[in-house]
């Protein structure tokens, strides 16, 4: 960056990027969430990662269509419901990605991912809730990071087993400045 090609300028150039790769290191990992084993975030390839955005941004342009369709149109089609399916990715960064592929994609948000690979995801409508059951996503995303998943849909009896975090919501208050009288 100083424009300077003198060898111990160049030297101590990398050397310090040596030196910031590897104390970087541990912020761009993360533990397995079913095994010891360690994920980096650039665990996939480029190539992967390539095919499955681009199959990604086809996904969105079409269920965007299908929204503005039904919203615009026939909204007698609109039937929300929540949908829960298994999908348990060792990694974290593949469990983030399906989530964030779901609710990147219109008429579908991810309201909650379970440690043991359980997902619950809104869907506005019954044909995107036969889109999210399919396995379709999940296997895309599985492909891009090169994991093998037990992926189902799960049944009345399996929901009401899962144990979900209640989250205590202390209320808020607002103390603003007083006027003085």
């Amino acid at each position: 960056m100083s424009q300077k090609t003198e060898y111990k300028f160049l030297a101590i150039g990398g050397a310090a990027s040596i030196i910031i790769a590897v104390m970087c290191m541990r912020t761009l990992s993360m533990k397995g969430a079913k095994t010891d084993a360690v994920y980096y975030y650039t665990e996939t390839t480029f190539f992967r990662m390539l095919v499955y955005l681009c199959w990604l941004i086809v996904q969105i342009i079409r269920s965007a269509l299908y929204v503005s369709m039904i919203s615009l149109s026939n909204r007698s089609k609109v039937d929300p419901s929540v949908v829960w399916f298994k999908a348990d990715y060792d990694s974290p960064f593949a469990r983030a990605l399906l989530a964030n592929s779901i609710t990147l994609t219109p008429g579908t948000i991810t309201i909650d991912i379970t440690d043991e690979g359980y997902y619950s995801v809104h869907a506005l409508t019954q044909e995107l809730k036969e889109g999210l059951l399919d396995g379709s996503m999940q296997k895309k995303v599985a492909w891009a990071y090169r994991e093998e998943i037990d992926f189902r849909p799960l049944d009345e009896k399996e929901i009401a087993g899962i144990d979900v975090i209640e989250h205590e919501t202390a209320p808020r208050t607002f103390r603003g400045r007083r006027k003085k009288k």
